[in-house]
Formats: structure tokens, sequence, C-alpha cells
């Protein structure tokens, strides 16, 4: 990492630390962009549409330095998919994301990321929306791409606290009813649920052509089963206790783990949905580089389609 892109702006340790959502946000993307922004790989759309004002974190090379000449003003070109992405983010505040082995926890690290997620998606002019849930839907704000939408969601995402068993099928259920087709979707969620509901109805939100992103997230100690004592566990979501000697159950544990996400990942891409695991203790930096890697993805297929030459019969 280089020092023009310092630790501070995403390791969640420190973030944590800030209690006002959106200053996070905002430090988090301004210091993220800045570094993305230089970088070969980074997409741009095709079909230019119309100028917007400069705001800080815009790449430099959509600058249109003629026009700066002619009005002293900085402005960028926005491009015509830029005006075309709608997303919903999909941030799971049930009980099991309360869990947390070091100092931050799976929610905490969840809704930071949905927080930087929906700043870079307004940035770009794009209708951002929330769902906020748990067995049910707790909160629901449409997409919308206007200024207030972010500091909307940020609020409704601060708000928010762990509790309740998780029903992400459910949810994944209701947002079909709800959103139109051809959408973004993005999951953030531990995925600590039967599996084969839920992946049922992601399929069915592809099928509708909605564009699937599963950000799976977890803590460090669930990926290993670090402890060393007898201990009684505790199902956050459904009270259930245990008393369990770890070295006798570890590695049931670990394979019937492997099992579940390997599945989980399996059916993702049958069913073109990006997924990956991100977990508490990591910089926020690959999951923020993976989304818009994908949203930039996105955004050049759908110019591509509307390029492409038709073909005309009799």
């Amino acid at each position: 990492m280089s020092a023009s892109h310092p630790l501070q702006f995403i390791d969640p340790e420190q973030l944590a630390r800030i209690t006002d959502l959106h200053l996070l946000a905002r430090r988090v993307v301004e210091g993220f962009l800045a570094g993305f922004h230089r970088s070969p790989r980074y997409g741009s759309s095709i079909e230019f549409a119309q100028y917007r004002p400069y705001t800080q974190g815009d790449d430099p090379r959509f600058v249109d330095w003629d026009l700066y000449a002619r009005t002293d003003r900085l402005h960028v070109k926005q491009f015509q998919d830029e005006t075309n992405l709608r997303c919903t983010l999909l941030l799971d505040a049930s009980a099991s994301m309360a869990y947390a082995s070091g100092a931050v926890s799976k929610f905490q690290y969840a809704r930071m990321l949905a927080a930087c997620l929906a700043m870079i998606l307004s940035r770009q002019k794009d209708a951002v929306g929330l769902i906020v849930y748990d067995h049910s839907v707790r909160a629901y704000i449409p997409p919308k791409a206007t200024p207030q939408q972010v500091y909307r969601l940020l609020i409704e995402m601060d708000n928010q606290r762990p509790s309740h068993r998780t029903d992400t099928a459910e949810t994944l259920r209701y947002l079909g009813d709800v959103i139109q087709p051809r959408g973004m979707v993005a999951l953030i969620s531990d995925l600590l649920q039967p599996a084969r509901e839920m992946l049922e109805n992601l399929k069915s939100l592809q099928a509708r052509k909605h564009d699937l992103i599963v950000f799976q997230i977890s803590d460090p100690a669930e990926q290993t089963f670090p402890f060393d004592r007898a201990v009684t566990l505790i199902d956050a979501e459904l009270e259930d206790e245990q008393f369990v000697v770890p070295a006798a159950v570890r590695e049931e544990y670990l394979q019937n783990r492997t099992a579940h996400f390997s599945l989980i990942r399996q059916e993702c891409l049958a069913a073109e949905a990006d997924y990956e695991e991100f977990v508490t203790s990591e910089p926020l930096d690959r999951a923020l580089r993976f989304f818009i890697e994908r949203r930039n993805a996105l955004l050049m297929a759908t110019s591509a389609r509307r390029n492409r030459p038709h073909s005309g019969g009799r």
C-alpha cells in the first residue's frame, strides 16, 4: 500500500473508533478512490451523456479542461451508463452478526462496508437503495440517485443493531417482488443459515436479469475455531446452549463449515453471481475493489450490448 493511501483509511479497527458513519464513509471513499483512480485497471463507461460539477474523489482524467479554460470551473464528463445503474444493498442485521472475537464485530464490518458502497454509488450518480433485515425486513429504502439519498441510507444504517434470527431467503424473495428487473443486488451477510432456499431465491433474482454480488462476512475465529478449553457455546439467534470440547469437535466443525460455504460458492458461480469472503480483521480495500471492478464490468457490458449492431430481417 502506497504512502498516499495509508492504512488508517481502511483498517476496520481504526475505523470502528469513528462514531459518525457519514464521516467514516467519506474518509474511506476519498482515500480509497484517490489510489484506485491511479490504477491502470480502472474502467470507464463509453457513451458520453452530459457534464456534472467536479467533486473530490472524481477521476481527473474525466475533467474537461477545455471547458475549464472557458468557464474557470471544473466539470467531469458523465457517461450514459453512469446514469442507469440501480443497486440495492442488503445488510444482514441478525444476531449472529454481533459476534466478534476481536475489536470489530461482523455487523460493524458489514455496516462500514455498506456505508462505503453507498457513498461510492452516490458519487458515481448511481441509484442506490437499502434493505436492512433479520428474520424479516426491518427497513426498505428504494434506490434513488438524489444527493440526499446517501444521507438517508447512512442514518438508517447507523440506527440498526444486530438482533433476532436471520432469514435471508425471505428477504431475497421480498426484494424480488419490490424492485424493478435489471438492477444490481449486493448482499452483505455471514450467510449462517440453511443454504438451499436462500440459493433458490438468489437464482430467481438472476433469472430476472439482476446482477448479484455476495459479500460473505466472517470472523477470524469462525475460520479456524482456535478455542483450546472446554466452553459452553450459545447460539446467538436460537439461544440454544451446547457444551463442547474444542479438540473433539474442531475437525467436524471445519469440515461442515467448508462444505456449507463451498456449496454457496458453487451455486453462486452457477447463477453468475460474484461471491467472495471477507474477514473482519482485514482492511476494507479488497472488498471495495471487488465491488468497483464488478460495477465497471457491468457498465462496460451494458454499453457493449447497447452498441452491438442489430441484424434485421424482412
